[in-house]
């Protein structure tokens, strides 16, 4: 049944190659600076390359969106982004896979009564915004610097093209391999707690852990859909918006590969940060903006004139309707999956306001006056709690969400062996797992009590109040953590 649920995923992979491909090369093939089948071997050895040796787990912000927490809900969220995908790339509209995860993420929450972080979400809308314009900018930018440059050249125009066209090859590779490092999770990342694959060594030469294994079958989808259907948002992306020369491609190309690893570079993000200077903030943005956004940029950099406004415009209702398409086909598909063939698509979360609950949360700093209304009783849904809390003196948002937070029953039992076996482990420093190893077979009824345990040693002591960068980032690594021990210690149902 694992196999036949990861199919979603794999059909998920084949939506990514078939539509984000383009964005990488899309341009270049269509200046013929580049061959498809050469832009198609190279994007597949590449994305491989990204996914197989730093492949990463999902955003926290895309997490704390919503954290689907069954295997047939994974299925199905990942089904509804695919089918959404496929629908609107046969029109040759490019579309972007996380927008198309949003909608489907927040079907699932609506189907299961999670509340949806608005803040969150509107983190992610916004940065779709700000990517593209900042894609535009910097495009613009080099179009302006480049041209002078280009015309006081003395090289010959066949010298010139031979330049380009091997700028063209490196950019792509390196924007490929961000792709396939950055994206593969949105393929199989819901699917890695419950990965059936185990560590194979080949000899005492390496071991393939089964992490890689997943990565590398989310990463073959993504190959068969570039080779299978990508031609078609290539010749989108690099003719029909906008007549582009191979100077052009190139500059569009490099502008949206500054724009992914602005937002994408862990590296950047800590260099500036020991620097003392303000951080870009790490958060996932669509290749498909980003050079939408660059060619956008070029065109009006050049005036405007040979921008085709009529194809910007069916891009962008795109961009506005996929996330919506997916929330519906992810809500119906759902509600058919668990009544008509009946699996589950949601873990039973139950919620209770318990003496020992009301007083964590007084600890808090909470006032328990306003949780009158539900101090004695258990829930089932997050909704269920915040209709009950409405009569009550009014919470903000991320007091009612902390509020729920310590009232979710989730039981776990620490075992270090089950976290190694998994592969998730190498996130954890040698020190942290000797702490979880003095813990081991100690179980928990809630979240917070295995992080108040942890919160005793240093290893996993977070900052009450952060003030500076540093600390922020010391607590959003760690927090990320706990997220890793919460799935991983649950208790076998």
């Amino acid at each position: 049944m694992i196999f036949i649920y990861l199919l979603s995923g794999l059909f998920l992979g084949w939506s990514l190659g078939a539509n984000d491909t383009g964005n990488i090369f899309g341009a270049a093939v269509e200046t013929r600076m580049l061959k498809f089948k050469k832009a198609a071997l190279i994007a597949s050895i590449f994305i491989t390359l990204g996914a197989l040796l730093e492949g990463s787990g999902p955003s926290g912000t895309l997490g704390r969106l919503g954290s689907v927490d069954a295997l047939g809900g994974a299925f199905t969220v990942a089904l509804a982004a695919a089918i959404t995908i496929t629908v609107i790339v046969r029109l040759g509209i490019p579309v972007s896979t996380s927008q198309t995860i949003v909608g489907a993420i927040i079907g699932w929450n609506f189907f299961s009564g999670r509340l949806t972080d608005y803040g969150s979400l509107i983190t992610i809308a916004s940065s779709w915004v700000l990517a593209f314009v900042l894609s535009a900018a910097i495009a613009a930018l080099l179009f302006y610097t480049v041209k002078p440059w280009v015309n006081r050249s003395k090289r010959h125009l066949l010298e010139q093209d031979l330049i380009i066209r091997y700028a063209l090859i490196v950019v792509g590779a390196f924007g490929a391999y961000s792709l396939g490092a950055n994206n593969i999770a949105n393929v199989v990342g819901v699917f890695v707690p419950v990965s059936p694959f185990k560590d194979i060594s080949v000899g005492n030469l390496f071991t393939i852990t089964g992490l890689q294994q997943l990565y590398l079958m989310g990463a073959l989808s993504i190959v068969v859909g570039i080779y299978t259907y990508s031609h078609k948002v290539m010749r989108t992306v690099g003719k029909d918006l906008f007549h582009l020369s191979p100077i052009t491609a190139l500059v569009a190309l490099l502008a949206e590969a500054l724009v992914l690893f602005l937002f994408a570079s862990r590296g950047l993000y800590n260099l500036l940060l020991s620097l003392h200077l303000p951080t870009i903030p790490l958060v996932p943005v669509s290749s498909t903006q980003v050079i939408v956004g660059a060619v956008v940029g070029i065109g009006l950099a050049k005036g405007g004139k040979n921008i085709r406004y009529n194809i910007l415009a069916r891009i962008s209702l795109a961009w506005v309707a996929a996330p919506l398409i997916a929330f519906l086909i992810s809500y119906t598909a759902l509600f058919i999956i668990q009544n008509v063939f009946e699996q589950k698509v949601q873990q039973e979360t139950n919620y209770i306001f318990d003496r020992m609950v009301i007083t964590k949360i007084d600890r808090e700093g909470f006032s328990t006056g306003a949780l009158s209304t539900v101090n004695g009783r258990s829930f089932k849904t997050e909704r269920a709690i915040h209709q009950e809390l409405q009569a009550g003196p009014p919470l903000s948002r991320n007091e009612l969400m902390q509020i729920i937070s310590i009232a979710e029953i989730h039981e776990m039992t620490v075992d270090v062996k089950r976290l190694l076996d998994s592969g998730l482990h190498k996130g954890f420093s040698a020190a942290e797992i000797d702490v979880l190893r003095s813990l081991q077979d100690r179980s928990y009824r809630h979240k917070w009590q295995l992080r108040d345990a942890l919160g005793k040693y240093p290893e996993f002591k977070l900052f009450p109040a952060p003030e500076s960068e540093r600390q922020k980032n010391h607590n959003r690594i760690l927090t990320g953590k706990f997220d890793i021990l919460y799935r991983t210690f649950t208790k076998l149902k």
